[in-house]
């Protein structure tokens, strides 16, 4: 916390800060003489990027950004913190914030809960497949959190490596993230805050390794069927629940099959830039189900190999029908054209459809298996489910008392 004393002025202030960079002052000098000694005709880009020692580089970029820091006046912070939305508090109401994870983290009371760094090393995301013009970078080699799942999948690492062979890891935790992509849509901004659970489990290498997946997805959807059900209570108006559920090879084989590639179909489906998906696929003509209620009749009406076949069925047997007699009240799908996502999951992944009780829907959640928990600890078997629904933006469009505010504020009606 910073001093409550505000008896000083600006210019004391400023000269105790001086002091106290001298040493960084001097550092980054020694560094500047060095490299241009060593280094005198590189171009400065590749100096920045691949030759400069990353301690010299963390040194040299501290001290120009604290001389940078140094010359602003108030004037000029209130300025950049007017036109800068990544600065501005959320419009959503602090408590009904935490109304919501409060059902949520009753709903998952097997997971254990935990209260990540605001924080991850630098290339943890790029490590998961995302574009790190996407995350908002920090000097000291570290980046702002982008996704609850990045920190939940470093910390499930380290706790995995300690207990080789344990029980499944379940972990929940809610965060607040930087994401930097451009904001066309109106209401998006650059931080919110996103509720997430992720359970870490080693398979056993009997035939099926894909079980555990299936397993823990299964789990994870009844705690969101479990969060949608409880929040009316705490003065929501959540009305239902429609899972989607895809497979990233049954919508590999059916994209192959028409002559496309998937991935490149999947770098056409940007999360912040609604109708890209169907965008794309109308334009590559592509015309599959979209919400089927019959996966393994799907899968052989589209001609998928028995292979994929089996693996429908063993979806309906161990996610779709348990899921269904535990929670009748929850809408099933099945989406063979899901291109979001695609390129970041690696078997079954799913979407969380919100229903409100005037009938408004809204995509809020989705997860699935991923591969980065095998590939960290070089263990194929190391499995992982991730999930995680927009819980800032459910309270913004789905809290009883965002209503009246906006009735008060009609502008502020965006997520």
């Amino acid at each position: 916390m910073p001093s409550t004393d505000d008896g000083a002025t600006p210019a004391i202030a400023r000269q105790g800060q001086a002091g106290a960079g001298s040493k960084t002052d001097e550092l980054s000098a020694r560094i500047a003489r060095r490299v241009a000694a060593a280094h005198a005709g590189q171009p400065l880009d590749r100096l920045l990027a691949e030759d400069l020692p990353g301690n010299a580089l963390t040194t040299l970029l501290l001290h120009v950004l604290r001389q940078r820091a140094l010359r602003r006046s108030p004037a000029d912070v209130l300025e950049h913190a007017e036109r800068a939305p990544l600065t501005h508090a959320s419009t959503a109401d602090a408590r009904r914030l935490h109304a919501f994870d409060g059902a949520a983290l009753a709903a998952a009371a097997r997971f254990e809960a935990v209260d990540l760094a605001p924080v991850v090393p630098l290339g943890a995301t790029a490590c998961a497949g995302i574009e790190p013009n996407n995350v908002l970078a920090a000097v000291r080699f570290a980046e702002v959190a982008a996704d609850p799942t990045t920190g939940l999948w470093l910390h499930a690492a380290r706790r995995r490596r300690e207990a080789r062979g344990g029980e499944p890891l379940r972990l929940c935790a809610s965060q607040r993230v930087v994401r930097m992509q451009p904001l066309t849509q109106p209401g998006f901004t650059p931080h919110f805050r996103l509720f997430a659970l992720l359970t870490a489990v080693r398979a056993r290498g009997r035939g099926d390794d894909e079980a555990c997946e299936r397993a823990a997805l299964l789990e994870h959807l009844l705690v969101w069927a479990d969060v949608v059900r409880a929040l009316p209570a705490s003065g929501f108006r959540t009305a239902g629940l429609r899972v989607v559920l895809s497979d990233t090879s049954m919508i590999r084989a059916c994209l192959g099959a028409r002559g496309l590639d998937a991935d490149a179909m999947a770098r056409r489906a940007k999360a912040h830039e609604p109708g890209s998906q169907e965008a794309a696929l109308r334009e590559a003509g592509v015309a599959l189900p979209r919400a089927a209620a019959d996966l393994v009749g799907t899968a052989r009406a589209l001609g998928l190999g028995p292979g994929l076949v089996a693996r429908a069925e063993r979806w309906v047997a161990e996610v779709a029908e348990p899921l269904a007699r535990a929670r009748p009240e929850v809408e099933i799908v099945y989406d063979l054209a899901r291109l979001q996502g695609l390129g970041y999951y690696a078997g079954p992944f799913i979407q969380l459809v919100l229903r409100r009780d005037d009938g408004l829907e809204l995509p809020a959640g989705d997860g699935g298996a991923l591969p980065w928990l095998g590939a960290l600890l070089s263990d194929r078997r190391e499995r992982m489910i991730a999930t995680g629904v927009g819980s800032e933006l459910l309270v913004k469009l789905f809290d009883r008392s965002m209503d009246r505010a906006d009735a008060a504020r009609p502008e502020e009606t965006g997520p």
